[in-house]
């Protein structure tokens, strides 16, 4: 029996004029699948390229696509674009779609998906042939593809916070009563990682919303009544730090993350003994894999952005997220990085080739989904 692990192919994979979104799209999708090893490689690494995408949509991508065909016969140089191109060529159309990226890829690299130049005039005399159909789609879809969701970002930080004692106090030795107004609110045990509360949760919640307060602090000398006092904490610190991140946070982005820092998943929180948090299981399997900024992953998820924002406050203030790429602008400049934009939502619309689309369709169906297509599947809600 051989019991020996199958190799899986490399294929080397070079992008020409593609912008960085389009890169760290290409690269995530590529680190998350498994079947085949598409790497990356720069022009420098003297490498031969198995597969090459040329961006159409830049002024000259037509002059580039034949320039780079003729420094590479012998890769599969492709045509990446909105539009098709004037002439015959491997086309890969936009935007990437990742339930269907890899069968293209794997179509081009057998030699198919090739755009043929006589395909345009044909689908423009059909056009002229069902004009009436053809303007009134083709102008529900450029409407449909102008929508933008705006929405802007509110950033909060965690000095003054309830949060931020908390915090604080956690990396200390000594066992801390944090107090409001002559009150107890909670008992912070570092050495055993727990906090004994001494408010309802509902007043805890309350006291989360205040800032820039002088919170009292009251050592608590270690003695046999504190010992049983560590017995009596049943609450985790990190499970604490984890929900008063949440009622802080309230749909804000926590500093010092901005809406282009790039963060990463270290480790995947054990949330069973965490407070619910909505969508945080799609956003760990994620961040987890792929390094990411806020605005990228705002426009790939179709998740509530108060979601994301208290799941990054969560992970974050437990230690989990990492801040990997630290972007630093000016005051004004991030000002404007504070709006995010993602496509709205598209109506289901009837395509002019009905019977065409739904055999599409029921075809796509009936195929089986890779562990990617499910995975992105689940990450966009499908």
């Amino acid at each position: 029996m051989n019991n020996s692990i199958p190799k899986v192919k490399t294929a080397y994979v070079l992008l020409v004029n593609v912008d960085d979104r389009q890169t760290a799209m290409l690269r995530m999708a590529f680190k998350m699948y498994n079947s085949v090893n598409y790497q990356l490689i720069q022009p420098e690494d003297n490498v031969q390229p198995e597969l090459i995408l040329v961006d159409g949509d830049t002024a000259d991508g037509e002059a580039v696509w034949q320039k780079v065909k003729k420094k590479y016969p012998d890769a599969v140089v492709v045509f990446f674009g909105r539009n098709s191109p004037s002439f015959t060529a491997p086309y890969l159309m936009k935007p990437i779609r990742f339930d269907t990226l890899f069968q293209h890829l794997r179509n081009l690299q057998q030699g198919n998906g090739v755009w043929l130049a006589d395909n345009k005039a044909g689908a423009q005399q059909e056009a002229v042939s069902e004009k009436t159909v053809s303007n009134t789609t083709q102008q529900d879809h450029n409407a449909a593809d102008h929508l933008q969701q705006a929405v802007t970002v509110v950033r909060f930080q965690t000095n003054g916070t309830l949060l931020g004692m908390v915090q604080k106090l956690a990396k200390q030795k000594e066992d801390t009563a944090i107090l409001f107004e002559n009150k107890p609110v909670l008992i912070v045990f570092p050495s055993v990682e727990k906090v004994l509360l001494a408010v309802e949760s509902d007043a805890l919640q309350q006291l989360c919303m205040q800032t820039d307060v002088e919170w009292q602090t009251k050592a608590v000398p270690a003695s046999a009544p504190t010992a049983q006092l560590h017995d009596k904490a049943k609450l985790t610190l990190q499970s604490c730090i984890w929900q008063l991140s949440i009622w802080t946070a309230r749909g804000r982005l926590i500093d010092p993350i901005t809406p282009d820092t790039v963060i990463k998943l270290k480790a995947w929180p054990n949330m069973t003994r965490m407070a619910y948090l909505p969508e945080s299981m799609r956003l760990s399997a994620f961040l987890v894999r792929t390094p990411v900024a806020l605005n990228t992953l705002y426009k790939l998820l179709p998740v509530s952005l108060e979601d994301v924002l208290n799941y990054i406050a969560a992970t974050y203030s437990i230690g989990s997220l990492i801040i990997e790429q630290p972007l630093t602008h000016s005051a004004a400049q991030q000002e404007k990085e504070m709006v995010l934009t993602r496509k709205a939502p598209q109506p289901a619309t009837k395509s002019a080739a009905g019977a065409h689309t739904a055999e599409h369709n029921e075809s796509d169906e009936n195929k089986p989904k890779g562990l990617l297509a499910r995975l992105m599947g689940r990450l966009r809600g499908n």
